[in-house]
């Protein structure tokens, strides 16, 4: 009895343990339940216990996914010894439930799951997941991109101008001058542009207008509208035209960072947390890091045409997994659900460039649709509309696999009593070793469109096709066909072949030659040697025939630098009877750009002076600079002059006396990045950003306000009445504004808001001090003033 009573006592004893035990752990990790099962209790006491088969819990668990820890704590529900759980917990922990469905709870029962099992260890309160790929939400790595800034636009003018004057000709007619300018008033309600040509010669003098408009743009809604002259969209198989009305049309440039053309989906799976390389014909595009399991890449692959995509990861032992994706990107299509349009209305413009005022009489009308019906399929609609006009087509734009695009159209036209239709097809396919592009268009009929209508007469034909290949390491060879009839005019039939290569690092080869099927006599051959002398300037010679008639040409050109300075050119040669020399000297200045040329012809010279540049009247100021094309902005570092300026970390300037500087050449929409040199300011200087990254809307400039700032320091040397420093540790305090500063060693304290006279206090010293600072008006930036007798208070000036 005494050894069963051992026993006995020794079990309960081992109960108790394990019950304490338990017990513990639940509360330290607060992981398992608040009531515990007895039988979960004792069932924990080995490894392998069986899931408990009664009562309902909610247990708490660390999840495991595949070996891998999540990381993540589990709300999970145990009911008659079965897991399960919320549809939004196994989705956040990577589990598809897309095809389980959930009870009246809620609840997604873990038991007999496709592709799912599981094991619930009670004593280290996990669950188990192995989860076949199917079932798991593939991880979405992404390039990082940097953060879009929200487009802005500041409030201001611009006048471009480019001026040509030409005082002696060679037929002698005297000078002529040429001015083009452009008036354009930015604000962030949208931009006004005015632009024209004026001519003063002998008996010509004329001013012709040439485009007058407003447009608003919508970077919410990707949406242009645009009020006066404007040109209308065009898809591949219809033509544009000049009209003065209105225009609204989807804008995908206000949105640089959107790709819209249908991206392939490249995914691979990873056993571990593993690097993952993506490489598009032989490139590394992609770094990131995949947690294991399946995994999707969001990124662009930088490449058009037919490709091969490589997937790169790790195994379990280290050895590198390669998964193929075979690629073919065409940006002409849409990505699926995405639609790009443009509707115009207003009067058609005739002879643009020679008459101001010339428009149609009645009104026209033209829209543009494009909508990406699937991933490899777009489809195109075009519609248009005059008095006594209508023109109505549509057309398609499908990706074959990897075997290249095929696009067609086809469309009807109807004008007074003749009718007539438009058929085209085309083909692309584009590759590393080959390139091909076939475009054929018929026109049957009496075919019309606003075009037509303004005098450019459809073709009847049109036939294009063009093979070309790399040629060993550096050289391309391409072949070319054109076949065109128009009516009225002779057909053609033009068959070309061209050949370029690089002969070494600074010289290269193209020779290209031609014949017109259509007439024998037209032919040509043109034969081309360029090399590079030195990083900036390059020659080039060349000879051939063009219709019987020999040519032959040698120059040199040397391009200005963009930060600036000069340029020049020099040119000779003959064609046929005909000689010509040129030499022209170029500059390029901070505020514009600038020529003179002379050139003989048949022994008569004549002379050129060309100067190109812009004003700008903004944040209260006018400031010259190059012709600004696009966005702007204007640096102000707030009367502080002599600062540098870069873009991009390329130098742009130091600003004037005013503290203003003109950056021209942003890109509208995109980050930019504008910023001053911190290290050229004086000592005294305060800045509270030594940059900024700006997006400018379209033809707009944006104020960039540097903050700089001088103040009055000086470091004072603190001593007490026996001229002692003041002990380290205590602080100073300006009386007039009640600013601290602390007090280093030597009594040394520096204090930046100093006025021509201060009180500064010594409140934590015994007795507190007070002394009398006086800045000197000859000091210089940041002096050290003292020994300065910090007195007591009563006894303090």
């Amino acid at each position: 009895m005494g050894s069963a009573g051992k026993r006995g006592r020794h079990l309960v004893a081992a109960g108790c343990c394990i019950v304490l035990a338990t017990l513990q752990t639940a509360q330290a990790g607060a992981l398992a339940p608040a009531q515990a099962d007895p039988v979960a209790l004792l069932a924990a006491a080995r490894p392998d216990a069986p899931l408990p088969a009664a009562g309902t819990d909610d247990l708490y668990l660390e999840a495991i996914i595949n070996g891998t820890p999540t990381h993540t704590i589990a709300r999970l529900r145990l009911r008659d010894g079965r897991l399960s759980a919320a549809a939004g917990e196994l989705r956040a922990l990577g589990i598809r439930i897309d095809d389980l469905q959930p009870d009246a709870n809620g609840l997604v029962a873990l038991d007999g799951v496709a592709g799912l099992r599981y094991t619930y260890e009670v004593r280290a309160q996990q669950v188990r997941f192995v989860l076949d790929d199917a079932r798991r939400v593939p991880d979405v790595l992404t390039v990082h991109a940097r953060p879009r800034v929200p487009p802005t636009s500041g409030t201001g003018l611009v006048l471009n101008y480019d001026a040509y004057l030409q005082p002696t000709t060679p037929g002698g007619d005297g000078a002529s001058l040429g001015v083009f300018s452009e008036q354009r008033f930015f604000h962030p309600g949208g931009v006004f542009s005015n632009s024209g040509v004026a001519l003063a010669a002998r008996g010509a003098d004329r001013y012709t207008r040439l485009e007058t408009s407003w447009s608003h743009a919508d970077p919410e809604r990707l949406t242009t509208l645009r009020l006066g002259d404007t040109v209308t969209a065009a898809l591949g198989w219809s033509r544009a035209v000049r009209l003065g009305g209105v225009q609204w049309q989807r804008n995908f440039d206000l949105r640089p960072d959107l790709v819209t053309y249908p991206l392939p989906l490249l995914s691979a799976s990873a056993a571990v947390p593993t690097a993952v390389d993506l490489y598009v014909n032989n490139v590394r595009q992609f770094s990131g890091q995949a947690r294991g399991g399946p995994f999707v890449l969001n990124a662009a692959p930088a490449v058009t045409g037919a490709g091969q995509a490589v997937i790169v990861v790790k195994d379990a032992l280290g050895r590198d997994v390669v998964t193929s994706v075979p690629l073919y990107i065409d940006t002409g299509l849409l990505a699926a659900g995405l639609s790009d349009y443009a509707v115009e209305a207003g009067f058609l413009r005739n002879q643009y460039g020679v008459h101001t005022f010339d428009y149609a009489r009645s009104p026209a009308l033209s829209a543009s649709l494009r909508y990406g019906l699937s991933g490899s399929l777009t489809l195109e609609s075009h519609a248009e509309a005059a008095r006594g006009l209508a023109n109505l087509g549509a057309g398609m734009r499908t990706r074959l696999g990897q075997a290249g695009v095929v696009s067609g159209a086809a469309s009807v036209a109807r004008g007074g009593d003749a009718s007539g239709a438009q058929g085209s097809l085309g083909y692309q396919y584009r590759a590393p070793g080959i390139a091909i592009d076939l475009q054929g268009t018929r026109t049957f009929g009496t075919y019309q469109d606003l075009a037509s209508t303004a005098g450019a007469p459809f073709y009847r034909s049109l036939l294009r096709g063009t093979v070309s290949r790399p040629v060993g390491r550096t050289g391309s060879v391409a072949l070319s066909y054109i076949g065109l009839s128009v009516p009225g005019s002779d057909r053609s039939r033009i068959v070309s072949l061209s050949y370029a290569a690089l002969l070494g690092r600074d010289l290269s080869l193209s020779a290209s030659a031609y014949q017109d099927l259509a007439d024998s006599r037209a032919r040509g051959v043109l034969l081309t040697f360029s090399m590079a002398l030195g990083r900036d300037a390059n020659a080039a010679a060349s000879v051939g025939s063009d219709h019987g008639r020999a040519e032959a040409t040698v120059s040199a050109v040397r391009t200005p630098d963009y930060a600036g300075g000069f340029g020049w050119q020099l040119q000779s040669g003959r064609s046929g009877a005909q000689r010509r020399s040129l030499a022209q000297v170029n500059y390029r200045g901070r505020y514009g750009d600038a020529f003179a040329a002379v050139q003989e012809i048949n022994g008569q010279a004549s002379t050129a002076l060309d100067a190109a540049g812009s004003l700008v009247l903004m944040d209260g100021a006018v400031l010259p600079g190059r012709r600004i094309n696009d966005a702007f902005a204007l640096v102000t570092t707030e009367g502080m002059a002599d600062v540098p300026v870069t873009f991009e970390n390329r130098l742009m300037g130091r600003t004037n006396a005013q503290g203003h500087l003109l950056v021209p050449d942003l890109v509208a929409y995109e980050n930019n990045r504008v910023a001053i040199d911190p290290l050229a300011l004086p000592i005294n200087a305060r800045l509270a950003a030594s940059a900024a990254t700006l997006a400018p809307t379209d033809r707009s400039g944006v104020l960039v306000h540097f903050h700089v700032e001088t103040f009055r320091g000086a470091q004072l040397r603190l001593v007490d009445a026996l001229e002692q420093p003041l002990p380290a540790g205590s602080h100073a305090t300006l009386a007039r504004t009640g600013a601290r500063y602390p007090i280093g060693y030597d009594g040394l304290a520096f204090i930046d808001a100093l006025e021509t006279e201060d009180i500064v206090r010594v409140d934590d010293v015994d007795p507190p001090c007070a002394a009398h600072v006086v800045y000197p008006a000859d000091a210089g930036a940041l002096p050290t003033l003292g020994p300065l007798r910090c007195m007591p208070r009563e006894a303090a000036p």
